[in-house]
């Protein structure tokens, strides 16, 4: 067997489909997931979490718009065609509670990813989708989900690009690290519907499998992971334990959504420049590199500049791609 090149490191093609830290191993490689994305989703954590109530509320707007999705929440299969007895509607206590849910799912999606936890909880997202292990089973086509994530995403996106005070440089570092993630929680979510790897499942993968989708919605490994109250995030939040209408706390379903209909009226962009929550402008060093120092990890940041006509990768940049007298890539088109 010939070595490999120098540079190219070997996938083990099997390890993808049986392994989940093997999988995020290989994504965080190629997407360039780093130390710097980590940085930026903590910075970035306090103002998404400011627009997280109505970006829950756009969503499920988008979600009874059409009856191919509403109807999944009486008929829990987007294959059924059977129209039900009754609608759902926005504010029904059945609407209100996914979007707690929601709410929380977002608050995860954009907390701490340097655990493992974090992405075996992704990983059940795309499980709890696919009809299998539950009493109820819940299956929701992969269309819909992907569509569902991109519009989040559209909405993340924006919020952080319209902030009128964070500075290009933490917009962009924000905005891409949010990309990552969500791209990762992409692949997780197909992994379920597509049939690729499938060569390599076993029955006691099956089994295991099984017993991580009967868990209750909001925990893994038997530990509660959603509904916490996140660091810094100052929500109260709790898990609705059964189906009496109260959550594990003992307070009723129905306290919460006056608090949360408030919420979720807001303007997206809303108190995001307010007291507490103002960025401090971010100071971009301009030393040169000390090459007895170690260097971060590549950020992934697009250094794409028009340097004496011809566009140079970020590879043969300074480590400062934001000079005022740049030419961006844009002014060559």
């Amino acid at each position: 067997m010939v070595a490999l090149p120098r540079g190219m490191e070997h996938v083990d093609r099997k390890e993808l489909y049986t392994s989940l830290p093997a999988r995020v191993h290989y994504l965080h490689q190629f997407l360039e997931f780093s130390a710097d994305d980590v940085a930026a989703l903590i910075d970035g954590h306090r103002y998404i979490r400011t627009v997280i109530p109505a970006i829950v509320n756009m969503v499920y707007k988008k979600l009874l718009k059409h009856d191919i999705t509403a109807r999944v929440f009486t008929q829990r299969d987007s294959r059924s065609e059977v129209d039900p007895d009754t609608w759902v509607s926005e504010d029904s206590a059945q609407i209100q509670h996914r979007k707690m849910f929601l709410r929380w799912y977002l608050t995860k999606l954009n907390s701490d990813p340097t655990k493992m936890e974090y992405w075996e909880y992704l990983d059940k997202v795309g499980l709890m989708h696919v009809g299998l292990g539950r009493r109820n089973p819940l299956h929701v086509d992969y269309i819909f989900l992907g569509a569902c994530l991109g519009y989040i995403q559209d909405a993340m996106t924006e919020a952080i690009l319209s902030h009128p005070t964070l500075d290009l440089t933490r917009k962009i570092a924000i905005v891409k690290a949010i990309g990552k993630v969500i791209w990762i929680q992409n692949d997780l979510l197909a992994k379920w519907h597509v049939h690729d790897g499938e060569e390599f499942q076993d029955s006691f993968g099956a089994e295991e499998v099984k017993l991580e989708a009967a868990e209750p919605e909001g925990y893994l490994h038997g530990k509660k992971v959603l509904g916490e109250k996140e660091p810094n995030s100052g929500d109260e939040a709790s898990v609705r334990s059964s189906s009496s209408g109260k959550t594990s706390l003992g307070r009723n379903i129905e306290e919460l959504e006056g608090k949360q209909s408030m919420d979720q009226s807001r303007c997206p962009f809303s108190g995001m420049a307010m007291g507490g929550q103002r960025a401090e402008p971010m100071r971009v060093s301009k030393t040169k590199k000390d090459p007895l120092r170690p260097q971060p990890a590549p950020s992934g940041i697009p250094r794409l500049y028009v340097v004496d006509g011809k566009t140079v990768c970020k590879e043969k940049l300074d480590p400062n791609p934001f000079e005022p007298d740049a030419p961006y890539i844009g002014q060559a088109l």
